[in-house]
């Protein structure tokens, strides 16, 4: 069993212990569940990021919030025993004004650990997971969908995108045929052995087939396509879609790849 990486954790998942500098805005994240304080940090960033409509800075959010699916994900990665206590009760969301653009943070409350049985870790880990998504997760989308009067579907996707890439990512970076089989086994336990009910859903969102579409700068190269529009396209400024969205046609992505050259 190894120590927990702090570092690691804020680093690529966006938590941390700390209580940032140039702050706008901290809600406990469990009063998140209460449509006003939801609405209230939802607005707030709304406005600084200039979004047409809430439903872009509930995807948005997401996508943050993601980082912390992201986080219980690398734990089983490793193999811990021991699991970080990622529920609403234990983080705070931390809004706070970046060098370009206001960005979030999830501060850990308590570094407060979950036992996971030795001798059966695996059904140790599917029943971490389903109470993580059932009682954390799920109850985010569910009231971020209310608030901006947006389907669950593409608030999940924002989730699945960053899942998807951080797996592949992992794989990228492992090293050995070991490791990599780990990766891919205990991303099955997500994608596979999570029962549908845990995200309020008749399907397992993160049980896809993923497309992969040629890289833009690398020809030999693919890359994964995401499964749900981030939104960004919605954005005041003059963004448009971005090369992997599922939204683009390839006739504009050979477009962009021809521009990129």
């Amino acid at each position: 069993m190894g120590t927990v990486d702090f570092q690691q954790l804020e680093e690529k998942f966006f938590l941390t212990l700390n209580k940032l500098e140039n702050i706008v805005l901290t809600i406990p994240a469990l009063d998140l569940l209460k449509v006003e304080n939801m609405k209230h940090l939802i607005d707030t960033y709304g406005t600084l990021i200039k979004a047409r409509e809430r439903s872009t800075a509930a995807a948005f959010f997401i996508s943050w919030y993601a980082g912390v699916c992201g986080a219980m994900q690398y734990m089983l990665y490793r193999g811990d025993e021991l699991l970080l206590d990622l529920s609403l009760s234990n983080l705070s969301v931390q809004l706070y004004a970046g060098d370009h653009y206001p960005l979030f943070s999830f501060k850990i409350n308590e570094a407060r650990f979950s036992q996971v049985p030795i001798m059966d870790r695996d059904d140790g880990y599917k029943k971490s997971l389903d109470s993580f998504y059932r009682e954390q997760v799920t109850p985010v989308i569910q009231i971020l969908s209310q608030l901006a009067q947006i389907n669950v579907i593409p608030l999940w996707g924002q989730i699945v995108n960053a899942l998807y890439a951080q797996m592949e990512e992992e794989l990228i970076e492992a090293s050995d045929e070991k490791s990599r089989t780990r990766i891919i086994y205990y991303f099955k336990l997500l994608t596979h052995d999570v029962d549908a009910s845990a995200f309020a859903l008749r399907k397992n969102p993160f049980d896809i087939k993923p497309n992969f579409i040629q890289h833009p700068n690398i020809p030999d190269q693919k890359m994964l396509m995401k499964t749900a529009c981030c939104l960004a396209y919605c954005l005041d400024s003059e963004f448009g879609y971005c090369y992997a969205c599922p939204r683009l046609k390839e006739k504009d992505r050979a477009l962009m790849r021809a521009n990129e050259r």
